[in-house]
Parts: C-alpha cells; structure tokens; sequence
C-alpha cells in the first residue's frame, strides 16, 4: 500500500481493507453497508470482503457500529461520546502502525446510512485504489428533521418518466448519501397526461417500486396529491370547482385514492396544495382533506396530511377560510407547507397559524423564470433561449435563499423538481439541510469527487460556479461566459471517457457550450439588426422595395453566414449523449420532451435574438401594398416604433438601463421570491402564440391580437421588447418615477402592457381607473397636464387593490406634446 496527497490533502491508503460489522448493527443498517461495498466497487472494481471478527493481522478496518444508547460503550472499538444526535453518526479515522482504521458508529438506521454516504464523499476512488484521508475524528447531526426531493413520474418532467426503476432507485440512494430522508411521489393523474411515450412501466407500478425503496433505506414517503376537478377548472380564478363536491364525482376520486393508498408499502405524509393544481374553495378543500385522511389511515395508520395555502389568485375570503380550517388544528393535519405561489412569506405563514403548528418548506429549485425564485434581472436572450426549465446549477443562490428561511421555525424542506436540470441544486440544498453552515464549495467538491471523478473536483466545482455567474448581467457584455467556457473546454480536454460519458459532467459541459454559442449568436444577430436598420433608415433614398429586400438579406445571415458553427453541433451532440444516458429531453422534435418551457431548451437553440421576425413579418405585409407612399407610412411606423418624439421618453423593461426608473423596495437578497417587491419577468411563449391569433382572453393573445394590428394591420410576430415586462405577484405596487419634464408642458403617457381589474394605475397620486375596461394598458395613452408635475417628476405606480397578479408593463412611452417625433 502507498500512501500521497492529493489537492494539499495527506491520504491513506484502504485498497486492502474489509469490514468487520458488530452484531449490534440491524438489518437497515447492514443494508447502508452493503451500499458501501457497492458504491466503491462501482467505481474501483474493489469489492471489500465483510469479516465477522477482527483480523489478528494488520490489514486494514473499517469497524461498523451501532450504539443503541448513546454514552455507553457497547461494543464499539473506541469509546462514545454523547457527540451526536438522531440521524447522526461518528467517523474516525486513524493511520498508526498497528492499523489503519475507520470507524463509523450511529444510533439509528438513518445515522448509519449518512455516517456511509459521508465517507463515500469522503474517499478519493480510482481504479483499484480506495484512500482516504487521515487522522479524521468528526461527528454530524443533521440540522433539520426533513431533507427530500420530489421525484414525479410523469411525462411533464424533463428526465423522471423515462428512467426505468433500476435507475430511481440508484438517483434515490444517491441522494441518500447526501443526506436526504424524504422522497415526494405524484400519483397518476396530475395536471398532465397519465402516461408518455417515454415511460417504462405503468405510473403505479413505478410508485409501489420507490415506495419499496425508500423503505429499504427508512426514508419517508410523501405523496404530492393535488385535488384534481374537471380539466377546465384545474387552474381557476375564482378557486371553486363545483363538480368535485358532487357525490359521483367525490366517489371517483375517493376510489382513485383508495386503490394507490392501499397498495404503497409505505407512506408516511400527503401535501394536499391549495392550488398549481386544485380547484376547490377553501371549506370543500378541508371537507374533502378530512374524507380523505380517514381513507389514508385506513392502511397507514400513523401517516398525516400537509397543506398549502398556495394559489394563482388567492381571494382575502379563500385565505380567511382556510386559516380558519387550519387554526381548528384537526388530528389529521400535520402542519402546513411554504410554497410556490403563496400570498405570504414564511415569517406571515408562522403567525397566521397556531404556534405549535409544523411548516415544511416546499421550495421550488428547478425554474429560472415565471418561478417561486426566478433568476434576478435574467437578461431577455437567456429567457428566449434557456427558457423556464433549462441546466441551472445556481449554488450560491440556493445557499442564499434556503439560509435566508433557516431560522423561521420550519422542519426542513421538501423541493419542487421537475427532472434533471436541478441536479447540483438539490446537493446543495440537501447540504444545507443537513449544515447551513456547510460551504457551498465544500459540497460541490464532494458531489463531483463522488459522481464524476476525484481528478475533476476542483475544475468541476469551481465549473458549476462559473455556470452561475454566466447568468449574471447583461449577455452581450458578460466576459464570464467563454472564461466558463474555457474552464469546461479545458477539463473536456484531459478527462477519460469515463468522465466525458458521464451524465452529470455532460450536464455542465452543454451549458457551458449553449450559453457560449448564444452569446455569440446575440452579438451577431444584434449587429446584423443594426445593419438592416441603417438601410430601412435611408429606405426614402433607394426606395421601400429595394430597401426591404436589401434589409432581409443582410438579417437573414443567421443562417447564410452563422457563428460558431461548431459550438451548435456541440450542444446538439451532447444534448443526443443525455438523452441516451439519463433520458434528459432537451428537445421537443427529438427526445420527445412536452415544451420549450418544460425543459426541452434545446430546441430553441437558434431562435432569433433580435426583430428579425418582427421585420420579416413587417415586410411581408408592406409588400402586399399597391402604392410607395403607404409603404412609406407603413415602414415608418415599424422602424420608429419606439421614437418617443424630441424631449419624450421611451422604456423597454427587456432593457436594463429601463430599471434604472423602477423602484426597487428590497434588494435581491432581502425579498428572492419577490412577495414585496417588483421584478422583470419574461414570457418566451409569447412568441409561440403570436403565430396563431386566436379568440382569447390570456396576456398572449391579447398582446398579439389587440396591438400587433395597431402597429401594422396584418402584422403576425411580436417586436421582442413584449417578452420582457415589469411586473408583481401580488400586492407589491409598482412604481416608476420620470424626473426632469418641462412642468410647463403636457405629456402623453403611452402604455404597452397588460393589466386588469383589482388593479389601479396612478399619476402622481391621480387615479386612472375605469371600471368599464376589463384589461387595460394594451398600446392605451393617458393625458399628463402640466398642474401634474409642478416639480417636473411624474411617478407611475400600478397597485394591486387585493390579491390578483400584478400588471405586466412591457415598454412606456412619454410623448411632449407638440414634439415633431422621428425627423
């Protein structure tokens, strides 16, 4: 055996070692060991050999023990101290000439499975070789009582319902090893098809066999169960689905229930959600919870129901009832859950519920955008091409935000996935619900050590950071993201296939390349828009035709004369390597995932980042025109589309230096669920729809169809600036501030947006309100006299009366009257 260093770290060598297994150790327990001979034989090709006794030679140990009662000897090898709690263990490990030894001892099940998965993460495996590091003597017990992940087999995920069961059971003991006691299911039938094309077995074949599993290793099994009425009422305004109540209908899902609860090995908690999906009012939700309880009790007698008081548009009246149900504090009710979409933020949760009540954390780590905590200030061409659901390793946030709710009295927490793309999120959350004092880099390296190769830890893990950071700020300036390049093309270059084949290197490895390719597809398409304009601008000189038809080319050399080339064949290639590897479905034409939206990023790979379409659409319509002078007039009404006029103003919220008007309440760090305060979010669907302008009432097609006309009649494609928008969740107000008017001269305010009643917009303190419009702001104008802005400052403050979504506000434009516009 030789000893070395690794990364300034003095190791010891293990390759020869066996395990000698107390009798006081159970049957769960000796499961985590096998676990432990599995995993390192899975990545050395050593199998250690397990010895009833302590070999009287000097080969190396590793002692396993339980301490049924902690502070008394037992028959451990070294003597115990009360140093750990429940779900804790103690490793030591000593390099003397005697022996070498590791020695792992727990006082539970659990203790024994996180005391293996620690060493795991610990050791340095390699081909035939198992060290460790020396002289380590440490004791761990897990902060917070509930550490899980939501698993759902279905086919709205991006990976989950094309795993066959040999490869969730693998992901589930992984997740173990760091920490995790709770695995979520979600039954049949959701808010999505039952079964797809890509799943191996029946939905409730898959939930018996986790089930199984979990239990093996004494992990919880929750049920996500959403109460799902008829399809049309799944995502209600008023929360109220009458047919569920019925006794047909109630007979229905009372069955459904039946024949899952019954036949589960194992469960051990429901979270019922108020909403997302779930369309009953408040008092049906809680009769209908206690019917409910009493059938789960039926075959798991000691398992509780959660519930979130968590809703789309969530009335004061539906809030009051249901803090009501839950101030009743029915024996079937465990505590409440802190979710997506709730009204309140988790210190008004703890006070609107009885003082002993449990809260489990539900937090959503899977989407960038549209999400609980969407990434800040997200510049637009992320969200056009990256959309909600795309590979976001966010590690520092997620420290951030899981650190900022630590201290409010909750049991731990339960995410929200929806496949594979949150992958490092849910180490790092796992990380800190077991340490919140762990360092991010501290798992990061244990999570690359472990899964991809000990050679890679550093590069890996500083990799993924680099991957946050690439999020930050403007794309077009950001220099972080061919540094992020470079690093990942660096260690592509010197790994085996062993690590290039493998799933989670290939992860990062893809948005390394993707979020290059894009970068350098918006500097080029965004200097191709600027050529194309500089033509349309002198189109009186050449004519409107020969102007179009030149403009065209030139924007249509994202395609004749792209960039990187290879960059796209790259991210394609890899995306095919997922695929085959873990089922990632990052394309929708392809791998069969449901939307751009829903993880198949992929496929949005070479949509435009500048009004390529918007002008093309403009063309086709100004061509059909029979006179130069209505082209003239038509065109002109395109490209100065955003020309404020002289002394006006113009804002684009798809546009940083746009921000610099709004008003902030809180910082990022301080509010990133943004309950209190506004933010920018992005609807990249908007770009799917505009296509199809249908009868309609959502923000889309009223977008397209209400205004698309007014610019150009005939015009399809939206100008990108109506991706992006400011905007609330729910009561927050909404206030942008223009200094420095001429306080002798009037204004005319033009909004493009959208926003409907509950919600009021004010001048200066003046209300617009008019109760006879249903959805305003879509291109409307609003008079801005100078008895207005004495000081020559007009404030523009959208405020939401009770609790429906905010105003989406696109772009502004302040018009001085009698200003020639556009010259």
């Amino acid at each position: 055996m030789t000893d070395g260093w690794r990364n300034n770290l003095e190791l010891c060598e293990f390759s020869e070692a066996s395990i000698f297994l107390s009798d006081s150790v159970s049957v769960r327990g000796r499961h985590a060991v096998r676990i432990l001979i599995e995993e390192i034989e899975r990545r050395t090709g050593i199998h250690l050999p397990v010895l009833d006794s302590v070999p009287v030679d000097q080969r190396p140990i590793i002692s396993i023990t339980m301490i049924h009662s902690q502070g008394s000897s037992g028959d451990s090898t070294y003597s115990s101290s009360p140093v750990y709690g429940q779900e804790g263990y103690r490793i030591k490990i000593s390099h003397s000439s005697a022996r070498r030894l590791i020695e792992i001892e727990s006082a539970d099940d659990r203790g024994m499975l996180y005391g293996v998965g620690k060493l795991l993460r610990m050791m340095y495996l390699t081909k035939n070789k198992i060290e460790v590091p020396t002289d380590v003597d440490l004791a761990e017990t897990p902060h917070f009582s509930l550490r899980g992940h939501q698993l759902g087999y279905r086919p709205k995920t991006n990976a989950y319902d094309a795993w066959t069961p040999e490869i969730y059971s693998q992901y589930i003991r992984e997740l173990a090893l760091f920490g995790t006691n709770s695995i979520e299911l979600v039954p049949p039938i959701t808010d999505d098809e039952r079964t797809g094309p890509l799943m191996k077995v029946d939905p409730l074949f898959m939930m018996r066999h986790v089930s199984e599993v979990c239990d093996v290793m004494d992990l919880d099994v929750w049920i996500w169960y959403p109460n799902m009425g008829s399809p049309d009422n799944w995502y209600p305004a008023t929360g109220n689905d009458e047919e569920f109540m019925k006794p047909e209908y109630l007979k229905r899902q009372l069955e459904e229930r039946e024949e899952i609860f019954s036949s589960l090995k194992r469960i051990d908690h429901i979270l019922v959600p108020g909403g997302d999906p779930g369309a009953l009012n408040a008092q049906d939700l809680f009769d209908f919870m206690a019917m409910e309880a009493e059938l789960l009790n039926k075959y798991h007698p000691n398992a509780k129901l959660w519930v979130s008081p968590q809703a789309f548009n969530p009335t004061d009246e539906w809030l009051d009832t249901f803090y009501a149900n839950v101030r009743k504090e029915p024996a079937w009710l465990a505590g409440v859950a802190f979710a997506p979409w709730e009204k309140h933020s988790l210190p008004e949760l703890r006070r609107l519920i009885p003082e002993g009540m449990k809260i489990r954390n539900y937090p959503d780590i899977t989407h960038t955008i549209n999400a609980q905590y969407p990434v800040h200030n997200w510049d637009t061409a992320f969200a056009l091409t990256h959309s909600r659901e795309c590979i976001n390793p966010r590690p520092m946030a997620m420290k951030h935000i899981h650190n900022q709710l630590k201290d409010e009295g909750i049991v731990g927490s339960l995410t929200y996935s929806e496949g594979i793309n949150d992958d490092v999120n849910k180490y790092v959350w796992s990380g800190q619900d077991w340490n919140p004092d762990t360092p991010v880099l501290e798992t990061l390296r244990e999570y690359a050590r472990f899964f991809i190769h000990p050679d890679v830890e550093y590069s890996v893990a500083h990799g993924l950071l680099a991957l946050e950071q690439n999020f930050e700020g403007p794309m077009m300036t950001n220099r972080q993201i061919p540094h992020t390049l470079n690093q990942w093309k660096k260690m592509e270059c010197r790994v085996g296939d062993n690590v290039l084949q493998n799933y989670r290197f290939e992860l990062g490895l893809l948005r390394a390349y993707y979020d290059a390719y894009v970068q350098r597809r918006l500097i080029h398409e965004q200097e191709l828009e600027q050529r194309a304009m500089e033509v349309l601008y002198r189109a009186n000189e050449s004519g409107i035709m020969p102007a179009m038809e030149q403009a065209e080319e030139i924007l249509n050399q994202k395609y004749t004369h792209p960039v990187c080339v290879e960059y796209r064949k790259k991210c394609l290639d890899l995306t095919d390597r997922l695929f085959a590897h873990i089922g990632a479905q990052l394309t929708v034409s392809k791998h069969h995932g449901v939307s751009i939206t829903r993880g198949a990023f992929v496929e949005a790979i070479d949509t435009p980042l500048n009004d390529m379409a918007y002008l093309l659409s403009a063309f086709n319509v100004i061509r059909t025109m029979k006179d130069e002078s209505s082209r003239v007039e038509a065109l002109d009404a395109i490209i100065y589309r955003t020309d404020p006029g002289e002394g006006g103003f113009y804002n684009s919220f798809a546009a940083d230096q746009s921000l610099l008007k709004v008003e902030i309440a809180h910082e990022w760090k301080d509010d990133p669920g943004y309950l209190n305060t506004a933010l920018i979010r992005h609807n990249p669907g908007l770009l799917e729809t505009a296509y199809s302008i249908l009868n309609g009432s959502n923000s889309h097609t009223l977008l397209s169809r209400e205004t698309l006309n007014r610019i150009l009649p005939g015009l399809t494609s939206p100008p990108l600036a109506w991706i992006s928008n400011l905007s609330t969740y729910y009561s927050a107000p909404v206030k942008v501030t223009y200094s420095n008017l001429d306080c002798h001269s009037s204004y005319t305010l033009q909004v493009m947006g959208l926003w409907g009643g509950g919600v009021d917009m004010l001048l200066n303190g003046k209300s617009t309100a008019d109760d006879s419009i249903k959805h305003r702001g879509l291109m409307e104008t609003f008079e801005v006299t100078p008895d207005m802005i004495p000081t020559g400052v007009l404030e523009i403050v959208w405020a939401n009366e009770e609790s429906g979504i905010g105003p989406y506000i696109n772009e502004l434009w302040l018009r001085k009257n009698n200003s020639l516009g556009h010259v």
